[in-house]
């Protein structure tokens, strides 16, 4: 028996489900809001393959992280038109540095796609600089995973670059946080701890954390401490040299305080010789104050002899500055005249004619008549080294009659 055919109000029934069915579908897709094309919405610590833990060795495949409980931005920042645009483009400075802004937007919440990009660009310089920024960006929202990555790199120097890179992101974000990362690298690191610390001291101190770089330093081991004090401590001074020199006078360990006036030496010499030298000759005498002045005195002299001369002229030497002051007589930079007048600064009668001897040795080899005149007149060189310097005179007057 043949089935009847449907009717007329039938097919108009199952027309309107039809039709009914078709707008709910277009509904639920519209309800949704598009990903952005090429941008994954996962944050950035499932954008590339979880590891068990944090592992520092070479042998980390480069996607190798561990999840951290570090807040995400939404916004990615990537608009793939705009990039598209960018790379039809020739190279210049504003181009290639919205490329890299883009790619650190990107980083915080799609690491894996952002260092693609960066990894396929032609040009080496800019690639480099394209590696840099997503990692920067990475760093900020997951120093971890970041750090992971950068370690597991082949090459020392980019594995050094990378690392820099990513200690500056995560100060950027939170610097304790990036402390405690360094400390863990630190620990599982211990040949590399060293280097690994100046570059965290340095990304701290870019970032104007120098307290936190200090702390981070005096907490060191101590095979490292010295060497990370000395940094912290001039990286402060060359931007804040007050302030520092306050805080290192504060300190009640001694070795730690000498360790802290040693790096502010450094530091603040590139900013203010002048202040340098005033401020370290006003310190209570001790067994590091002489070596304090001459570190001080020897910058003043090399960036403005002149200046430091009238300065010395203007004071009553004492035997603290005795060290400072002969070392500044024998520098090479310094006229014969120039040098002697420091020399017969030098309180030490015994240093004083040492130093003397140093300088008219060159002297007499630029102008041996006025280095003659000058030891038959001087009154400040002791015997032994007055014989010293006839001898020399004398070779070197034979020398000039045989060549006549």
């Amino acid at each position: 028996m043949n089935p009847k055919p449907p009717s007329r109000w039938n097919l108009v029934l199952i027309g309107c489900a039809l039709l009914l069915g078709g707008i709910g579908f277009l509904a639920g897709r519209l309800s949704v809001s598009p990903g952005t094309p090429g941008v994954s919405s996962k944050p950035a610590e499932d954008a590339v393959r979880p590891a068990a833990g944090l592992n520092v060795s070479a042998s980390v495949p480069a996607a190798a992280v561990v999840r951290e409980a570090r807040p995400v931005s939404a916004a990615t920042g990537w608009d793939e038109k705009q990039w598209d645009v960018w790379m039809s483009q020739p190279g210049s400075p504003a181009r290639n540095a919205a490329m890299s802004a883009m790619l650190e937007q990107l980083a915080a919440t799609n690491p894996t796609r952002a260092l693609a990009l960066a990894q396929a660009e032609g040009n080496l310089k800019l690639r480099e600089n394209l590696v840099q920024a997503s990692l920067h960006g990475w760093a900020r929202t997951s120093p971890t995973n970041a750090a992971s990555w950068a370690l597991a790199l082949s090459d020392p120097n980019a594995r050094e670059r990378a690392l820099s890179t990513v200690f500056a992101g995560a100060v950027a974000t939170d610097p304790e946080a990036a402390v405690q990362l360094g400390k863990k690298l630190f620990e599982q690191n211990p040949t590399e701890a060293a280097g690994y610390g100046s570059s965290l001291i340095g990304a701290l101190c870019e970032a104007g954390n120098f307290e936190a770089a200090i702390r981070m330093a005096g907490d060191g081991d101590p095979a490292n401490r010295s060497g990370w004090m000395s940094s912290a401590w001039s990286k402060w001074a060359e931007f804040q040299p007050e302030q520092s020199a306050q805080a290192a006078n504060a300190i009640t360990d001694p070795e730690l305080r000498d360790q802290a006036l040693h790096g502010i030496v450094g530091g603040w010499a590139e900013a203010d010789p002048a202040g340098l030298v005033q401020f370290m000759t006003q310190l209570p005498a001790d067994g590091e104050k002489s070596s304090l002045v001459s570190q001080a005195l020897q910058r003043w002299a090399k960036v403005d002899p002149e200046a430091a001369s009238e300065w010395m002229n203007s004071i009553d030497p004492g035997p603290e500055m005795d060290q400072g002051v002969a070392a500044v007589a024998t520098m090479d930079a310094l006229k014969p005249d120039v040098a002697v007048g420091w020399a017969e600064s030098v309180v030490d009668p015994k240093l004083r004619s040492e130093t003397l001897v140093t300088v008219l040795r060159n002297w007499v080899t630029v102008d041996l008549p006025a280095a003659r005149h000058y030891l038959e007149t001087t009154q400040d060189l002791l015997p032994e080294d007055r014989q010293e310097i006839d001898g020399v005179i004398a070779t070197l007057s034979g020398q000039s009659a045989a060549a006549q």
